[in-house]
């Protein structure tokens, strides 16, 4: 209950704010009396006509910050219209009342260089006689107008960090989302891979693919709670991959793989290049012909990391869709690179396909930030 208090009270800050608001208000009135005293030609001296000002003005300065901090007990959301204007009369009142206290003892001894009775009496004639009091109401509905305006802004500025912190935590479930539904999949098409090679009586060659899978798991494991890997990294993953898949298809399945080495240093998505890597290796192991050539092409051109693989598909196939790891690959693509990227399918002759995909450089740091740590 105490902190819960200590959370509306005025903080050091707005107590300097306010005091240095108020001595100004009152130079600059005390500067304009002082000026109009020297024209008419009347003896004056400024700090005297300031201190006759101050009494006036700096209890301002301590009232100020707790009518903002009022401002924040008392929300006029969901309340009724009579409800919010009794309680701001009814402040209205006591912050006069407070005011008076404050001002009347300081200019009765000012004046008159005793507090008593009739020099208070002296003083609040003053006060109303010289219609100072509807300057003060002014003042109040200012300052509560300020107070309620700042705590507008406070709630305004809080909700919308609130809401872009739900985005980003909403961005990383989908993106951790698509992670874990990548990595059944490509676990199944790999176990039902080396089972193959088991039924073939290929000991040699699944205890390899075996071992190719205990490195790609690991590197998994290793990057679980990461979005983004080297490009390096990367390789090495799709490289297990397609060592599982040669020891599968022998001849039925022919590499060529061209990356450029100052690309290696590059970030790219974790698990992006494997299920395009793994829908063009299906595609071409479909063919009846030998040497499917599966051709991968990496490089960096104009601020942009350019990715290109070439696969055969069936003459009667359109491939016109995605699938299950494409599109989850587009999905990923477009939650960390909103429409800076392409992920583009392409028919060329010969029954071959090239699926072409470009990520922005400059953007690898930046999308780092993503990490669902």
């Amino acid at each position: 209950m105490l902190i819960r208090e200590e959370r509306v009270l005025p903080s050091w800050r707005l107590w300097l704010a306010s005091i240095g608001f108020w001595l100004l208000m009152c130079s600059l009135s005390a500067d304009h009396s002082y000026r109009a005293a020297v024209r008419v030609g009347r003896d004056a001296q400024w700090i005297h006509v300031w201190l006759e000002y101050a009494p006036w003005w700096m209890p301002w300065a301590l009232i100020t910050p707790l009518l903002i901090a009022a401002t924040q007990r008392l929300p006029v959301e969901g309340q009724k219209y009579w409800l919010i204007l009794l309680r701001i009369v009814v402040l209205m009142f006591a912050t006069l009342l407070l005011y008076g206290v404050m001002v009347l003892p300081i200019v009765s001894f000012q004046t008159q260089g005793v507090v008593n009775w009739q020099t208070l009496q002296a003083g609040m004639a003053s006060w109303f006689g010289y219609s100072a009091w509807h300057m003060d109401i002014l003042v109040f509905i200012s300052v509560i107008s300020a107070g309620y305006a700042w705590s507008y802004f406070k709630r305004v500025h809080s909700e919308v960090a609130h809401s872009e912190a739900l985005q980003r935590q909403l961005v990383q479930l989908e993106l951790q989302s698509l992670r874990s539904q990548l990595n059944p999949h490509f676990l199944f098409n790999t176990l039902n891979t080396i089972a193959g090679l088991i039924r073939l009586d290929n000991k040699n060659s699944a205890i390899k693919a075996l071992t190719e899978l205990s490195a790609m798991l690991r590197k998994v494991l290793e990057n679980q709670s990461s979005q983004m890997i080297s490009l390096a990294e990367e390789m090495e993953f799709i490289q297990s991959y397609l060592n599982i898949q040669s020891m599968r298809f022998g001849d039925k399945l022919q590499l060529q793989i061209d990356v450029a080495p100052q690309c290696l240093v590059q970030e790219v998505p974790f698990m992006l290049l494997q299920p395009l890597v793994e829908n063009a290796v299906q595609h071409g192991v479909q063919q009846e012909t030998e040497q499917n050539l599966l051709q991968l092409h990496i490089g960096c051109d104009d601020g942009m990391l350019q990715i290109r693989l070439v696969n055969r598909v069936a003459e009667h196939e359109s491939h016109h869709g995605f699938g299950i790891g494409l599109s989850n690959c587009h999905e990923r693509l477009k939650r960390l690179y909103a429409q800076n990227y392409s992920l583009e399918l392409t028919r060329l002759e010969n029954g071959y396909v090239a699926t072409e995909l470009k990520l922005p450089l400059e953007a690898t740091d930046e999308i780092e930030s993503t990490d669902c740590r």
